[in-house]
């Protein structure tokens, strides 16, 4: 085989052109996006709860076919916002997607996460619904069945540790003595520097699992305990002093803070942890969430409603009640988060059997849901007929491959890029609005016979 190599030994001799012709084929699934999604529907919905944060009639116009395709390319492949801004700036396909294809703009990372923020979780919510609707306008899902189950969403936090959480909080606090009193600051910075030595000793001498090694690291424990605490005290004292306003900036820090150190001091008393404990400075709706799980017996974060849809779309929202429960008392949030996308109950209701039981049952009843496929405990037999009990245990099966869809690294539901319980939340949506995507534009090569795209 003979070799061109031109363009190699020498470089071309006639300036050339930076701009390229690129053609986007039909199996694009940015092309096919960009053809069928409704973006109208999708703009009022923006435009909606944008208007709920800021005012969208001021200021420079913002090009919102490109916002709303940098924020589906975001969340079909999980981009960080440079990685999406890039991809904006050179992927063909995701200019067609964001209407650019004619014209030289591009959007930056600053306006990416701002246009992400004005939406919050109800807005990338509301948008997810959109798509589930769009699907379902031309077939491919609908209000038939609805197959929920729970699942963690796991916060993008270290694990959390008492020890840890008081050499933090010792700092946090330091930090506010200083601009709240300038007495304030010397007393603060000598218990802090303190804890800062207890905390190291802790690390560094009180390893292993002896006896004598578990005795000085509890003996240390309530001594930062009660180092931290005082700091607490002093900061609370000086703020007494302030007016109600200045005091107002940092009440519910403090507030947070002593809760924090009160829960601290029962586990060093007792090794018993107290209910509803908060494991985070900044994620403060994170819980240990017992799973039961041989590889993973705890996780923590926040337990979500995941409801599969025929044809395999998805919905879902976060637990209202903060840590770990029975599944038996969310039955009615599930049916409420179908409601809100459908406005009509399902035909048929699947859950697993940790929802069995006469409330569940009876609320099922009252809502006119026809077929009752809560898998029952123990040896009872559950009350449809055998073609619909084979389907429910298919829909089972099937509700366990769409968490596992949606926590996959691709869509960055666990342990999300988010430094806020908002925006956990949000990228939880995204999550779960990014998979409906790419099953959306899958479906559409179906419907029209085109293969699917390679690489």
């Amino acid at each position: 085989m003979s070799i061109d190599m031109s363009g190699i030994n020498q470089s071309s001799l006639f300036s050339k052109s930076p701009q390229l012709s690129v053609i986007v084929g039909e199996s694009s699934k940015y092309r096919i996006l960009s053809e069928e999604l409704p973006w109208g529907k999708l703009a009022e919905t923006a435009n909606e709860f944008r208007a709920r944060t800021i005012n969208i009639e001021n200021g420079r116009p913002l090009n919102l076919r490109a916002h709303l395709g940098a924020y589906i390319t975001q969340s079909m492949n999980n981009l960080t916002d440079r990685m999406t801004e890039d991809q904006i700036r050179y992927h063909a396909g995701v200019r067609l997607l964001c209407g650019l294809e004619e014209s030289s703009q591009s959007i930056d990372h600053t306006s990416i996460e701002k246009f992400r923020n004005s939406l919050g979780k109800e807005g990338a919510e509301a948008l997810n619904q959109t798509i589930v609707l769009a699907a379902a306008s031309v077939g491919f899902t609908g209000s038939q069945l609805c197959s929920s189950d729970t699942t963690a969403q796991q916060s993008p936090i270290a694990h959390p540790t008492e020890v840890s959480h008081l050499r933090k909080i010792a700092d946090k606090l330091t930090g506010i003595g200083k601009k709240i009193k300038k007495g304030l600051k010397g007393s603060l910075e000598k218990l802090q520097e303190k804890a800062q030595d207890i905390f190291t000793e802790i690390r560094l001498f009180t390893r292993g699992s002896k006896d004598s090694a578990l005795e000085k690291k509890k003996k240390l424990s309530k001594e930062l305990h009660k180092n931290v605490s005082k700091m607490c005290q002093l900061v609370e004292e000086a703020l007494s002093g302030m007016t109600q306003v200045s005091r107002a900036k940092y009440q519910e820090e403090i507030e947070l803070y002593r809760k924090m150190i009160d829960q601290i001091i029962k586990w060093l008393n007792t090794g018993k942890h107290p209910a509803n404990k908060i494991i985070s400075l900044w994620e403060t709706s994170a819980r240990s969430i017992s799973r039961g799980k041989v590889a993973k017996a705890v996780e923590f974060g926040r337990r979500w409603i995941i409801t599969r849809l025929s044809g395999g779309y998805i919905i879902g929202c976060p637990v209202q009640k903060l840590g770990g429960g029975n599944d038996i008392a969310i039955a009615d949030e599930v049916l409420i988060n179908f409601l809100d996308t459908f406005g009509e109950v399902p035909r048929t209701f699947v859950y697993d059997r940790g929802g069995d039981g006469p409330d569940n049952h009876d609320l099922l009843k009252n809502m006119g849901i026809k077929n009752n496929c809560i898998f029952p405990k123990g040896n009872k037999k559950m009350g449809v007929g055998p073609r619909c009990f084979t389907e429910a245990k298919r829909e089972r099966a099937l509700s366990e491959a769409s968490i596992a869809t949606v926590k996959h690294a691709k869509y960055g539901f666990d342990k999300p890029r988010a430094k806020s319980s908002e925006s956990c939340a949000l990228k939880g949506q995204m999550a779960i609005f990014g998979a409906n995507m790419n099953r959306f534009c899958n479906d559409l090569r179906i419907q029209s016979g085109i293969g699917l795209e390679i690489g």
